[in-house]
């Protein structure tokens, strides 16, 4: 797993070290809701609080000279409502770790990316031969074939993060799935879905102001009850098991466009050999998602 552990991304890696049906073996960090070492001691953080430790976390990226930190995940990526993790002293080759798992998997390997795609994109690069390491990659990111005015407005934030990064993956022959914000947007957790266990109390404190701010653009009233779009948990759900999730796809091919107000949004432009989804069961992925945050 490839994250810049914000707040969704904590629910996507509690749900995945607690599934019997996937194994994690690792978690590389990123940059996008806050820096890659920061995304290491949260996802570090995470695991410990979930009970498992066993599973490495490997820094990597730095952040590009424009990025600014935004609010929706506080001022360390969760919230601000953990103790402060100890500044990141782990591993911080991410890239070389990314290639490796692809080497020692032999082709039975599959990798989530759910920022930006610094990271793969310079494993890509580094070793040329990745399509054919992995069996397959499955991505949070894009618009798909959506023209909503809705998504216009709020963008694609992991492509606008590094666009260039994100045409090199779109245009590779990786055995991809992208799962886009048109098809994660459908899944709204509330307070009542996390539960009272170690996993479920902190899923609730980091998700509860990042819900409470997301009112205005997900259309629901916050002070009568906060909802959380699940954008992370929805794409690790649709990995474990796409048959259960209701998972709809489309053959295509992506490309980065200026086409949202927002900045650079990837979108289908065509016939290819990547998969995009275009719909999911919502309340299958809830139930699925409740799994790892009780």
């Amino acid at each position: 797993m490839d994250s810049d552990c914000g707040v969704d991304d904590a629910l996507a890696l509690a749900f995945l070290a607690g599934s019997t049906d996937i194994e994690l073996v690792g978690v590389t960090s990123t940059w996008g809701n806050c820096t890659a070492e920061e995304a290491a001691a949260n996802a570090r953080y995470v695991l410990d609080a979930v009970d498992a430790n066993h599973i490495p976390v490997t820094s990597g990226s730095h952040p590009h000279t424009s990025w600014r930190r935004g609010d929706a995940h506080g001022p360390d990526g969760l919230g601000g409502t953990e103790a402060p993790r100890p500044r990141w002293a782990g591993p911080t080759n991410a890239v070389e770790m990314i290639v490796r798992f692809a080497r020692d998997l032999g082709g039975e390997g599959e990798l989530l990316c759910i920022g930006p795609l610094t990271n793969l994109a310079a494993a890509l690069t580094r070793e040329p031969r990745l399509p054919e390491m992995l069996k397959r990659v499955v991505i949070m990111g894009g618009h798909g074939a959506s023209n909503s005015e809705w998504l216009r407005q709020v963008g694609d934030t992991n492509t606008r993060h590094d666009p260039v990064a994100s045409q090199h993956v779109a245009s590779s022959e990786l055995h991809a799935l992208w799962i886009g914000i048109d098809v994660t947007r459908t899944v709204l957790l509330a307070n009542g879905d996390f539960g009272g266990g170690a996993s479920g109390r902190i899923l609730r404190r980091v998700h509860q102001d990042y819900g409470v701010s997301r009112g205005a653009a997900y259309g629901y009233d916050p002070q009568e009850c906060w909802r959380v779009p699940a954008h992370d948990g929805v794409t690790a759900a649709c990995l474990v098991d796409a048959a259960a999730a209701g998972l709809v796809t489309e053959s295509g091919r992506l490309s980065v466009v200026d086409g949202s107000d927002s900045g650079p949004v990837l979108k289908v432009v065509g016939p290819g050999p990547h998969q995009i989804a275009t719909g999911i069961d919502g309340e299958a992925v809830r139930t699925m998602l409740r799994r790892g945050t009780q």
